[in-house]
């Protein structure tokens, strides 16, 4: 009688199928493991600062919220503390980034010691930390830590053959309620540092919500800008500069706004003026022109416009003071690709009348191909003989001399003159601030041959900037 094999090889068959499955499931669990641990690997460093192995903001935010709800579980108080170094990027420039990113080690570690296993420490940006104390029983003992802070700071710092000296000021906030959120404590913080320095740096200051509300308000105004220069809440809007008689697109100026996260779009006349008040308007000059510069290059690449469109940055008396202005300039260019030659740089009367190092910065950027425009001519104090001496190439006729031409016979007059004034030495004009087509005609038969404003566009986003470039000309 033959053998039945067929249950056998049923088992069988069923057998090597749990054991496959098994081994499958096995595999299955041991490659999530392992990805598991890799994702965890990638948090743990995409929450890490890669140069101190501080914990970087992402994480801070985390532990402060967290301990926020502990303190207000055990109704405690919490105590966040910015420390700001007082001249930090005087040594990066000086001693070199090598030696600045040493520094920070070194500064990360006695800022460890000093807050103790109590205390968390974190670091925010370039050369900004943040410290986290738990279970702080008052304003007195966080100011306490602030002093620990600025004693373990005064030791020099020895880099290569030279000993550094390093000072800083540290805003501090406390919090304890539920109305309290970890960057609402970073932005009193940030106030509370920024009034200590004020008052002087190597000092502390606790903020204070008794405050004046204009004070108050101002300094709150101030933290956010700071914040938005280094997260790059500005977005750069662009207006078309336009050939009057054929509505050719010759060019586009560079305008920068503040896309806040609560009020929404801010115009520079809200924040440009602080910004130069506070120092903030050298990084954030920066950033346009960087950003511009960037854009421009992309539209000539992707022959969104023509190979010759100009791009107009401004550039603020501000900025002029900065030593490195012509090297910034420069690194935009490369870094961008952009040539200088269809870079202009607007200028107002007042850098250009009296600050001799600000004209020696004109010609040397004016030697590398870049153009140069005097802004809002005819509104400050030019001597016309000093004018044909310096390296401008345009003149902007000031838009309060457009809005009346029409009727005003002396502005109409002022515009012509500044037109044939410009011809004599081989300048171009541009007029600003055209709202209708009758001033349109009108600078036409003045002589004026490019013009900007409402009447051929607004201020756009760069997408909108590119659908107008693609489209052609504007009437």
């Amino acid at each position: 009688m033959p053998w039945d094999l067929a249950p056998v090889s049923q088992c069988l068959c069923t057998a090597l199928a749990v054991v496959v499955a098994g081994l499958l499931l096995a595999l299955l669990w041991a490659l999530g493991r392992v990805r598991g641990q890799r994702d965890e690997h990638r948090r743990s460093d995409s929450l890490r600062d890669s140069l101190t192995d501080l914990p970087n903001r992402a994480l801070f935010v985390e532990r402060v919220e967290s301990a926020l709800l502990q303190a207000v579980r055990e109704r405690g108080s919490i105590a966040v503390l910015l420390v700001d170094l007082d001249n930090f990027e005087e040594i990066n420039h000086s001693m070199g980034h090598d030696a600045g990113d040493r520094l920070l080690v070194v500064i990360s570690e006695r800022l460890r010691e000093s807050v103790g296993r109590e205390g968390m420490v974190a670091r925010l940006c370039s050369d900004e930390f943040a410290v986290l104390l738990k279970s702080i029983p008052d304003k007195n003992a966080a100011a306490l830590v602030a002093e620990h802070i600025g004693d373990a700071l005064k030791a020099p710092i020895g880099l290569d053959s030279n000993e550094v000296l390093v000072s800083a000021t540290v805003g501090i906030s406390l919090a304890g309620s539920d109305q309290d959120s970890p960057e609402g404590l970073l932005r009193k913080a940030d106030v509370a540092m920024h009034a200590a320095k004020a008052q002087g740096k190597a000092c502390y200051k606790v903020f204070d919500p008794d405050a004046s509300t204009t004070t108050s308000g101002r300094l709150l105004l101030e933290s956010e800008m700071r914040r938005a220069v280094r997260e790059e809440e500005c977005v750069v809007y662009y207006q078309p500069l336009v050939a009057l008689e054929t509505g050719e697109v010759r060019g586009m100026e560079a305008l920068v706004r503040w896309q806040h996260p609560v009020y929404g779009l801010i115009p520079p006349g809200e924040f440009i003026p602080l910004a130069e008040q506070t120092g903030l308007i050298a990084p954030l000059g920066r950033w346009v022109l960087r950003e511009a510069c960037r854009q421009a290059r992309l539209w000539h690449k992707e022959k969104q416009s023509s190979s010759s469109l100009m791009l107009s940055v401004n550039v603020s008396a501000c900025q002029f003071r900065q030593p490195n202005l012509v090297e910034e300039v420069h690194r935009a260019l490369k870094e961008t690709g952009l040539d200088p030659r269809c870079l202009k740089l607007e200028i107002t009367e007042s850098v250009m009348m009296h600050d001799a190092a600000a004209i020696a910065a004109l010609w040397e950027l004016k030697g590398s191909g870049i153009e140069l425009a005097m802004d809002d001519f005819g509104t400050g104090y030019s001597n016309l003989s000093y004018l044909k001496r310096l390296p401008i190439d345009t003149l902007k006729i000031d838009r309060s001399y457009i809005s009346g031409l029409s009727h005003d016979a002396e502005d109409a007059a002022i515009v012509h003159a500044t037109v044939a004034f410009a011809r004599a030495l081989n300048l171009n004009v541009t007029a600003e601030g055209i709202e209708n087509a009758e001033q349109v005609a009108r600078l036409q038969e003045l002589g004026c041959e490019l013009g900007q404003g409402y009447h051929f566009a607004r201020p756009l986003p760069s997408n909108e900037a590119t659908e107008l470039l693609v489209a052609g000309l504007l009437r």
